[in-house]
C-alpha cells in the first residue's frame, strides 16, 4: 500500500524502483526463454511469469487494461489470469477480472475494439476509465508482488 505520509514526489520514486526491477527481471527471463528445454520445469514456469508480469505491468502502465487485452489478444487471456493469481495479485487481479467481464457484457464492441484498438468504442472508454481507477489506486503491481520479485530474483 502507498503511505499517505509520503509526499507525492516519494511514492513517484518508490513506485519507479519497483518498476526498474520488474523490468529488470523480465528482461533477464526473456533472456532465458530462448534456453526453456534447458531449464527444469520450475524454473520454467518462473521465466514465464516473470515475462507475464513484467508484460503487464507494462502494457497497463502505458496503454491500461485495454492494450494489455487488445495486446494478448483472446488465446492469452487466460494466461494472464493465472499469471496474476500465482505472483498472488489480488487488486491487480480484481481490476483485470473486471476488465474481462466488461469485455464480455458487449460482443460486437469487444470484436470492433479488437479489430482496431484506435476505433472508439464504448468499451474502450470504459477500459480507459477503469484503468485510471486502477492507476489512481492504494495498491502498486509491484507492491502486491514483492514475494514474487524476491523469488524470482533470487532464481534468475
Amino acid at each position: 500500500m502507498r503511505c499517505a505520509a509520503y509526499p507525492a514526489a516519494a511514492r513517484v520514486g518508490a513506485v519507479s524502483v519497483y518498476h526498474e526491477r520488474l523490468r529488470g527481471l523480465g528482461q533477464r527471463a526473456a533472456e532465458l526463454i530462448d534456453d526453456a528445454d534447458r531449464l527444469d520445469a520450475s524454473d520454467r514456469d518462473l521465466v514465464y511469469l516473470t515475462v507475464l508480469a513484467a508484460d503487464f505491468d507494462y502494457q497497463v502502465n502505458n496503454g491500461g487494461f485495454g492494450q494489455l487485452i487488445h495486446n494478448l489478444g483472446r488465446d492469452r487471456l487466460e494466461q494472464c489470469d493465472g499469471m496474476l493469481r500465482a505472483v498472488r495479485a489480488p487488486v491487480a487481479l480484481s481490476f483485470y477480472l473486471r476488465a474481462v467481464v466488461r469485455c464480455t457484457e458487449d460482443v460486437d464492441d469487444f470484436e470492433t475494439f479488437m479489430a482496431d484498438f484506435r476505433t472508439p468504442t464504448r468499451l474502450g472508454q470504459d477500459l480507459v476509465q477503469l484503468s485510471v481507477e486502477y492507476l489512481r489506486g492504494d495498491t502498486v503491481f509491484g507492491d502486491e508482488i514483492t514475494e514474487f520479485l524476491d523469488a524470482a530474483a533470487a532464481r534468475l
